[in-house]
């Protein structure tokens, strides 16, 4: 087996699969009754039932939310609106703005749960209010008219909500003795100067691997100053994918009365039924680490008016509800054409489309039939329709059909009635001829990364002064310079290591980063979803999804580890480059024939 086809090997979770490890996270309100479930058995219904009675009192507000909500149907997944509010405690009655939406679908048939992220500045239709900003539908009416904005935004029920505040998110990371994280770079905003109107919230957070209490955690989740709205859903999604992984919080969790005062004091919820709740857990507890999917909403900023809003392009909410419906964990690739079968349509009016095309996709191994004419020959574009667990196939069959072609999802009498996993509508557009398909993953472009050992003498300083065994990264993204060299003590569980964070940029505030921490036993590289043998080295690959966030190793009680970039700006192939070139210092020299290009260092560096 050649090298290229090892690291496939491990590219889609091949580790075997674990089980009933507080996992995976719901949202942090949700995921911390799991987590207080899990550690102290399901026969804690006194304390479940106390605790929900709490958190849905029978208040104007809830009431409302449980009216416009839509009823949950037996054997179908459950929706539920989670909702990151800054309602204060001095503002009795007053709903205070969403500052996260996220919808959250748990569909216990297929063993997933997916996690649908909104833009807080999105640019939609609060109903009996008008056009607005997203986070003004909290404001206008409460959880009532978020649900009923996200169910016209999306065109999915919407069965529940649970509602966090501020103070709420602090306490339970506190609670839970704070949370672990890889910052990607230096996050500071201190007012001075400002005048009043003009300030930002406050923070400072270094860069590198280090535990946020309650306070820090909020001031990085909510960071916006110089960030876009799609930037925070990254940090988000990324704080909540570390949490995911500190699985040894359980113990944290046992104090029932603080808990339930947290949850009285700061979470509300439509969730009265302790079997409701308690069907929930089950399945966040038996769901596989590598069935939770991630989306977001594409958009762009524009301005309406005076206003800097998100604007979603055309069929960006459809794209991102299919796939959320259906999350591709395993990646186009991994769809099987033989074993796909095809009903071929003409949706054009012109003669035999549908049996060329069907000839055309029989010859591409596809098990594919001319099933007639579509219900009319008004198609101008070509549209692949798949019923349930047929996604990956779809998108495949999307991509030989060209640019144009629609996709969607078929379910219920619709789905049934197609008698095959995909229903192809050949429209006007199909030029006769398939597309090229993409590259597989072995014939993929070579790592973008350059050589350079401007790195050494700098790591050598730090080595000599700190003790600490470093490695030094002979190659590096192409386009980078060094942000900020970070050399620091850690603490770990108590106990102070010396660590570095070199933080790297390419192209605009695209950051990504090594990090050198002296000790193995580290939260943030716990739950791996890949392990390769290389080079005596044995490499730990952590996947969100199709995208690689984070290639480690470990050495001589040292942990190493290459981080993307939130919008993951680094390939897959540039990560292995970077992390294969490392070397101890005593052997850290280019091969022989290597072109050293240089690096721009800065160890102080601004990182806005």
């Amino acid at each position: 087996m050649s090298e290229d086809d090892e690291k496939r090997r491990v590219r889609y979770y091949s580790v075997p699969r674990r089980r009933g490890r507080l996992l995976p996270f719901l949202g942090f309100s949700l995921w911390t009754v799991v987590a207080v479930l899990a550690a102290i058995g399901f026969g804690a219904w006194t304390f479940l039932d106390t605790t929900l009675s709490k958190a849905s009192p029978n208040t104007d507000a809830v009431r409302a939310a449980i009216k416009t909500a839509d009823p949950v149907k037996p054997g179908e997944p459950v929706n539920v609106l989670l909702i990151g509010s800054d309602q204060r405690p001095d503002e009795e009655g007053i709903p205070g703005r969403s500052d996260s939406l996220i919808l959250m679908r748990m569909d216990a048939r297929n063993g997933f749960i997916s996690l649908l992220s909104f833009p807080r500045d999105l640019w939609v239709n609060i109903p009996g209010s008008g056009q607005a900003k997203l986070n003004n539908a909290y404001s206008v009416g409460g959880p009532a008219t978020a649900i009923d904005t996200i169910r016209e935004l999306t065109g999915q029920p919407i069965n529940h909500y649970v509602d966090i505040d501020f103070e709420g998110f602090r306490r339970l990371v506190d609670e839970v003795g704070g949370v672990y994280l890889d910052i990607d770079r230096q996050y500071f905003n201190d007012n001075s100067g400002r005048a009043p109107g003009t300030t930002f919230a406050e923070i400072d957070i270094e860069p590198g691997f280090q535990r946020l209490d309650g306070d820090n955690a909020l001031d990085y989740v909510r960071y916006r100053h110089t960030d876009s709205d799609f930037a925070r859903i990254r940090r988000q999604q990324l704080f909540l994918s570390d949490l995911k992984r500190q699985t040894n919080q359980a113990e944290n969790l046992l104090n029932l009365r603080s808990l339930g005062d947290i949850f009285g004091d700061s979470i509300e919820t439509s969730i009265r039924s302790v079997p409701q709740m308690l069907d929930l857990v089950r399945l966040s507890l038996t769901v596989d680490e590598d069935r939770v999917g991630r989306v977001s909403v594409e958009a762009f900023d524009e301005f309406r008016g005076d206003q800097a809003v998100v604007v979603a392009g055309e069929g960006a909410i459809a794209r991102a509800v299919d796939e959320w419906l259906e999350p591709d964990f395993q990646g186009a690739e991994s769809a099987k054409p033989a074993a796909t079968r095809v009903a071929v349509l003409n949706g054009s009016g012109q003669i035999r489309k549908a049996d060329r095309t069907s000839a055309l996709l029989r010859e591409k191994g596809w098990d594919a039939a001319d099933a007639g004419n579509a219900n009319n020959f008004g198609y101008a574009n070509s549209e692949v329709r798949y019923v349930p667990g047929q996604r990956p196939a779809a998108v495949r069959l999307q991509r030989l059909m060209g640019d144009g072609t629609q996709l969607s999802g078929l379910s219920g009498t619709a789905a049934s009635s197609i008698d095959a996993d995909l229903q192809l509508v050949v429209g006007a557009d199909f030029p006769g001829k398939l597309s090229k398909p993409p590259p597989p993953p072995d014939r993929r472009p070579a790592p973008a990364a350059v050589d350079t050992a401007a790195l050494v003498p700098v790591l050598r300083q730090i080595q000599r002064t700190t003790g600490l065994q470093v490695m030094a990264p002979l190659k590096v993204a192409r386009g980078s310079k060094v942000r900020r060299v970070r050399s620091y003590t850690a603490n770990v569980d108590g106990k102070k290591v010396p660590a570095v964070k070199i933080v790297f940029e390419t192209g605009t505030r695209k950051y990504w980063g090594m990090s050198i921490v002296g000790s193995e036993n580290l939260s943030v590289l716990e739950g791996e979803t890949g392990k390769l043998d290389r080079g005596g080295r044995r490499y730990f690959t952590y996947y969100d999804g199709r995208n690689m966030q984070r290639l480690a190793w470990r050495k001589g009680g040292v942990s190493f580890w290459v981080s993307n970039s939130l919008d993951y700006a680094l390939s897959d192939e540039t990560m292995w480059a970077i992390a294969k070139s490392a070397r101890p210092l005593g052997r850290a020299t280019l091969p022989e024939g290597a072109v050293d290009v240089g690096l721009e260092i800065e160890r102080e560096g601004s990182t806005p």
